[in-house]
């Protein structure tokens, strides 16, 4: 079973939840740039929650259903329409809920007009080679299956037994008629994000100055920004802090570099590097880094420890809460 890329999409790739404790072979964790993202599309078809999915950018890809199957997205704000062999009208179709695609019919995804990633899964989930237990798209380091091309056949794994059910409750229903989804991930002041994070280990060497500089402005994403990192645009911070040697940094580490515009760092980050550390965002704020496109403006919010271990604990619960709901709606199929 494949389906089959007509047109690619701005930037589409393969992705699962990436790499785990593999820094010290200088291999960040990759994947998805919201796993949690990626596991409730799949948890929405009734994969298991780490199944290989499509992660796209910007404009999502165009492809053909050679049989039919059950499909999700989360994430953006992304449309997409339908369209059957025949003389039948397109049909447009929604986002964050499960959706049953027939055989020979061709989904097209537009531009997102609210956030810059969505996360697709389909049922069984795409048939991808791991390396080192990862069959995610690392396009820093070039490895894995990389971005789709046009006419890329992608095959796609058996369905689960639970994956296998709801796509026949689907397809003995009208599965476009589901009234209930689950919520997008982007902010409700987008293009505004606000992100929480802690004092760096260099913070306290900026200027009182650039400190409100560096909070109290919201900075634009840059076009150049990719999967390795966001690259700010805005008032630059003007102090100027001791060259460091190379030291350890992880996803959401901001650096700042002589330019005095900052970098924060994402998912295919580096494993060290040589720009004092302002800022380490918490690890909570992944889902909406992934939806800050270019033109986005990131605000930080500075929080104390205490505070970042609450946002983790709450953070956890939304997600528990969240999983347990999709269980009882799947269960009303």
């Amino acid at each position: 079973m494949t389906v089959i890329v007509r047109q690619p999409g701005m930037l589409t790739t393969i992705q699962d939840f990436g790499w785990r404790n593999l820094l010290h072979l200088s291999l960040s964790r990759g994947g998805a740039m919201d796993s949690d993202a990626l596991a409730t599309a799949n948890q929405l078809i009734g994969n298991p929650l780490n199944a290989c999915g499509l992660e796209f950018t910007g404009v999502g890809p165009t492809l053909f259903f050679e049989e039919s199957l059950c499909i999700a997205w989360t994430g953006g704000v992304m449309p997409a329409v339908m369209t059957r062999p025949g003389p039948s009208q397109p049909v447009v179709l929604s986002s964050h809920r499960p959706v049953l695609i027939p055989a020979g019919a061709t989904v097209r995804w537009g531009a997102a007009s609210a956030g810059f990633r969505c996360w697709l899964a389909v049922t069984g989930g795409f048939n991808a080679t791991a390396l080192l237990g990862s069959c995610a798209s690392h396009l820093a380091a070039a490895i894995g299956p990389g971005p789709v091309y046009r006419e890329q056949a992608l095959a796609v794994n058996p369905a689960s037994e639970s994956a296998a059910a709801i796509r026949a409750a689907l397809s003995e229903s009208d599965a476009d008629a589901r009234t209930w989804s689950v919520a997008t991930t982007v902010p409700h002041s987008w293009p505004i994000i606000e992100v929480a994070a802690l004092a760096g280990r260099h913070f306290n060497q900026l200027s009182e100055e650039d400190q409100r500089r560096l909070l109290d402005q919201g900075w634009v994403v840059s076009s150049s920004s990719n999967r390795q990192g966001l690259s700010l645009k805005g008032e630059c911070l003007t102090t100027t802090l001791p060259n460091i040697l190379s030291e350890p940094v992880r996803e959401g580490t901001v650096q700042l570099p002589p330019s005095g515009l900052p970098i924060v760092l994402l998912a295919e980050h580096q494993s060290t590097g040589g720009y004092p550390r302002v800022l380490e965002v918490l690890s909570t704020e992944r889902e909406v880094l992934g939806q800050a496109g270019p033109s986005a403006r990131i605000v930080f919010r500075l929080v104390s420890l205490d505070q970042a271990d609450q946002i983790q604990v709450r953070r956890r619960r939304s997600i528990a809460a969240l999983r347990d709901a999709i269980m009882s709606k799947l269960q009303t199929l």
